[in-house]
C-alpha cells in the first residue's frame, strides 16, 4: 500500500501534453498515459513514460470530455505490453495550481480503477492539468477492502528538464511562512520562488569540502527538508578545507554527515526545518532508496560508482542531479592550474557520463573494491581523475558556488533562462567554457534507461569503503565505552 505519493515527467513529455490538452476552443480534453513506479524509502513516484493519444471517436468533447471503454482498454493493453501502469489525465482549462477532484471526475476515474489494477497489475493514476498556469496534480487509486477504491493525493508533481517546475499539493505541503531572517533572500527572487524552494526535499550526496558548503547555503536559503549522505569520517587531513570541522572532530572520528547535519540545524532559517543524516553510500540499497525520496540531488562525490547511481536517478527516476568537481594541477609541488565545473543532469541535458565526469569502466573497478587497493591506484596513470586528490578550500568554495548557481538558475529561471549549459571554469585564464548539447545519440541514460523507475537495473550493492568506515568508528566507540567502564570501576 502506497502511503506517500508523487509524480514526475520530463519537460518534453509535458510539452506534448500541453499541445494536446490546451485546446483553441477552450474546452476540456483528456488522454491516457503510461507510467512506471519509482520506489523510495518512504515515497513512491509515478514516472510518466508516454502518452496514449485518442483515436477518432475514442473521446467526446462537449464542454467537458468523455471517453469510451475501448479507449481505456487500448491504453491498458499498451501499458501491460510495456510493463507499465495506466493513468488518465484531463484538463481544467481555466484552473491554476493544485486541482482537487470534483464529483464527475471522481466517478470517471473510480469506474476504471479496478480494471486498471486487474489488467496492468498497477493502480490507476489520475491526473489533472490546470490550463491557467500549466500546473499538474495527481492521485493514485488504491484498493481498500474487497471492492472499494479510494484516491490517495500526491504531494507534488515535478516537470524535469531545462527547468524544474513543481506543482505542490498545498494541503499536504503548505508553503511555510517566510521569516524575518529571510528578508534579503525574498527581495532577490520573490515569494513565489521562495515558496517553491522552501518545499523542495533536497539531498546532498557527499558532505566533504564542497558538500558542506552547499549544505550551509541551502539551510540559510530556507530549504525546509535536507537529506545528507556520507559514510566518511572527519580526519586531520580534512581540517584545511572542511567547513565547521575542528581538531576535536578529527580526534573523536566524527562522521562527516553528523557534522553537516549539526551545522545545518544551526544555520537553518526555515521555520520547521528538517534534516536527516544517513551514514551510508548512495551506492548501498538504503542510501539509494532514501535518495529516491528527494526532489533534487546535489552530487558532491569524486568516485565513479556513486556518479553512475546518481545518473540513474536523474534519468530513470527524473530527479535532477546537480554535479560538479575540482581538478588541481600541482605537478612538481607548485600550482600550475585548476579547474572547477558544474552542471545539471536531467532529461534533455547531457548526463554525467557524456560530460566525462566518470568512466563506466571504473565503476566495475570500484564495485570490486579495487579503488581501495593502493597498488591498483599506484598503477593508474598520473593524470587519472581517481589519483588527482589535490584541493584547497578556495577551490571548493568556487565549485560549491558554481553548483548552487546551477540550482538557482534551474529553479528560479532568472529573466526566463533556466539552462545555461554545463560550465567549466579555468583558473589560469579566467575563462569559462560552456557545453549546451545533450547526450550522445546512443547514450543508455537518454534512451534505454530513460523513465524506467524501478524497472531499471540495480546499480547498488555492498560498498567496502563504507562498511570499513562504519566498522572503524564502531570499534573506536566500543574501546571508549570499555575504558569508561574500567575508569568507573576503579573509581568505585
Amino acid at each position: 500500500m502506497i502511503t506517500r505519493f508523487s509524480a514526475a515527467l520530463s519537460s518534453s513529455l509535458a510539452q506534448r501534453l500541453d499541445d494536446h490538452l490546451l485546446r483553441s476552443d477552450g474546452q476540456e480534453d483528456c488522454c491516457f498515459v503510461l507510467w512506471r513506479p519509482a520506489t523510495g524509502a518512504r515515497r513512491t513516484t509515478a514516472v510518466l513514460v508516454d502518452l496514449v493519444l485518442p483515436l477518432e471517436g475514442e473521446r467526446i468533447v462537449h464542454g467537458t470530455v468523455d471517453f469510451t471503454s475501448a479507449y481505456f482498454l487500448r491504453a491498458a493493453t499498451l501499458a501491460e505490453t510495456h510493463g507499465c501502469g495506466v493513468g488518465l489525465i484531463h484538463s481544467h482549462p481555466q484552473g491554476r495550481g493544485w486541482q482537487l477532484l470534483n464529483r464527475v471526475d471522481h466517478d470517471a476515474e473510480s469506474a476504471f480503477a479496478a480494471q486498471a489494477l486487474t489488467l496492468t497489475n498497477q493502480p490507476l493514476i489520475g491526473m489533472t492539468f490546470a490550463g491557467g498556469d500549466a500546473g499538474h496534480s495527481a492521485r493514485v487509486w488504491q484498493k481498500h477492502g474487497t471492492q472499494h477504491y479510494q484516491p490517495l493525493q500526491a504531494e507534488s508533481v515535478r516537470v524535469v528538464g531545462d527547468q524544474l517546475t513543481i506543482t505542490f499539493n498545498d494541503r499536504l505541503l503548505p508553503a511555510p511562512t517566510a521569516t524575518s531572517a529571510q528578508q534579503r533572500t525574498l527581495s532577490a527572487w520573490g515569494q513565489r520562488t521562495q515558496d517553491t524552494l522552501a518545499r523542495l526535499h533536497i539531498g546532498v550526496v557527499g558532505t566533504g569540502s564542497v558538500g558542506m558548503l552547499i549544505v550551509e547555503a541551502l539551510a540559510r536559503t530556507g530549504i525546509g527538508r535536507l537529506s545528507l549522505f556520507d559514510f566518511d569520517t572527519v580526519e586531520t587531513v580534512n581540517l584545511d578545507r572542511l567547513l565547521h570541522a575542528t581538531a576535536r572532530d578529527a580526534r573523536i572520528r566524527r562522521p562527516k554527515v553528523d557534522l553537516a547535519a549539526h551545522a545545518a540545524r544551526r544555520a537553518a532559517t526555515a521555520p520547521a526545518f528538517c534534516v536527516s543524516a544517513l551514514d551510508a553510500s548512495i551506492t548501498e540499497p538504503d542510501g539509494f532508496a532514501a535518495a529516491a525520496d528527494c526532489d533534487v540531488l546535489f552530487s558532491c562525490v569524486d568516485r565513479p560508482w556513486p556518479r553512475h547511481v546518481l545518473n540513474l536517478l536523474a534519468y530513470a527516476h527524473h530527479i535532477p542531479v546537480i554535479d560538479g568537481g575540482v581538478s588541481v594541477d600541482a605537478r612538481g609541488g607548485s600550482l600550475r592550474g585548476a579547474e572547477w565545473r558544474a552542471h545539471v543532469a536531467a532529461p534533455g541535458r547531457a548526463c554525467l557520463e557524456c560530460l566525462g565526469q566518470y568512466n563506466s569502466a571504473d565503476v566495475s573497478a570500484e564495485r570490486e573494491g579495487l579503488l581501495e587497493d593502493p597498488s591498483y591506484i599506484a598503477g593508474l596513470p598520473f593524470d587519472h581523475p581517481i589519483r588527482r586528490k589535490e584541493n584547497v578550500f578556495v577551490f571548493s568554495a568556487s565549485a560549491a558556488a558554481a553548483e548552487l548557481s546551477q540550482f538557482i538558475t534551474m529553479t528560479a529561471a532568472p529573466a526566463g533562462v533556466s539552462d545555461t549549459g554545463a560550465h567549466l571554469y579555468h583558473l589560469t585564464t579566467g575563462t569559462l567554457d560552456r557545453r549546451e548539447e545533450g547526450c550522445r545519440s546512443k547514450c543508455l541514460f537518454g534512451t534505454t534507461l530513460f523513465s524506467l523507475g524501478d524497472a531499471a537495473p540495480a546499480f547498488t550493492g555492498r560498498h567496502l569503503a563504507a562498511e570499513l568506515a562504519r566498522d572503524s568508528r564502531n570499534d573506536l566507540r566500543s574501546r571508549i565505552t570499555r575504558l569508561v567502564h574500567q575508569w568507573r570501576r576503579l573509581g568505585s
